[in-house]
């Protein structure tokens, strides 16, 4: 135990120094090449302002307003029989799955982190949604992959199918996910009217919300905005980074490495630059 609390604490020092030098490297670099780094930002700015922000904020505030008038909890009870059984996660997750499935990234992330924060499902049971509800959403798929990418709009149904099709076997599979840890109590389900049950599960979370409309209205604006600033924060700093490590040559090293490897299992390397930008 002694020498597994010393490999901790090694560990936790080397993630800090790592952790500074890498804040410092990105300062230093970003004052270097001042011109690389404020083009780059103003990318990820535009990206974030003409692409994302209109796509996902309405998104964002109908989905507050939804879990405020307890139209999650309706659906959580009305699909938990079909939820629970296939992905052992609670019903609510379908309302994940589907705003997933409309808006694409990262919106499926966002709801599921409200409903941990608001209690409606266990760390694991957060997990487990997480796998297969992060998925891209048909418009993304259809026209900047089919269309933009392959210039084959013919393709778009197929990617979506196989896309799709991989998110659901993945939530199978993760279904066994923290099965130690999960606190989920295994109740018989409730008989009677499963409907009703869902017209008193929204009633009830209506009653204890207790939010005016109006005041209910400005709250989800208020929390989008805030969710979507983040989102934009985070694109502009990596779009940054990006760029800092293709000016330093890095990228380009890493590329060469990844196009090796990605040669040795029968992949094209000219995929590696896609590759290295994924994984940054």
């Amino acid at each position: 135990m002694q020498i597994w609390g010393r490999g901790r604490r090694y560990r936790s020092r080397l993630l800090a120094y790592f952790m500074a030098f890498s804040a410092v490297f990105i300062t230093v670099s970003m004052v270097t090449y001042p011109k690389d780094a404020f083009d780059s930002a103003i990318q990820g700015l535009n990206l974030w302002w003409n692409v994302v922000f209109p796509s996902l904020l309405p998104f964002f505030i109908l989905s507050e307003i939804l879990m405020g008038l307890g139209v999650v909890h309706f659906i959580g009870v009305l699909l938990e029989p079909l939820m629970r059984p296939i992905f052992n996660v609670p019903g609510i997750g379908a309302f994940a799955m589907s705003m997933g499935l409309a808006s694409g990234y990262p919106m499926d992330a966002v709801i599921t982190c409200k409903f941990r924060k608001n209690q409606m499902c266990t760390a694991v049971e957060a997990e487990r949604l997480l796998s297969f509800t992060n998925t891209a959403d048909p418009l993304f798929m259809f026209g900047a992959v089919a269309v933009g990418m392959f210039g084959m709009p013919e393709l778009g149904a197929a990617i979506a199918l196989a896309h799709y099709l991989s998110s659901f076997l993945v939530g199978v599979i993760f279904r066994f996910h923290g099965r130690s840890r999960d606190s989920y109590n295994k109740e018989v389900i409730p008989k009677g009217n499963i409907l009703a049950r869902a017209f008193r599960a929204l009633y009830r979370a209506r009653q204890e919300d207790k939010r005016s409309p109006g005041q209910l209205l400005g709250d989800s604006v208020k929390s989008s905005m805030n969710t979507i600033l983040l989102i934009g924060g985070f694109i502009i700093l990596f779009s940054v980074f990006l760029r800092i490590l293709s000016v330093l040559g890095i990228t380009d090293i890493t590329a060469i490495i990844s196009s090796a490897a990605l040669g040795l299992i029968g992949f094209s390397p000219n995929l590696s630059s896609a590759v290295v930008s994924g994984f940054f």
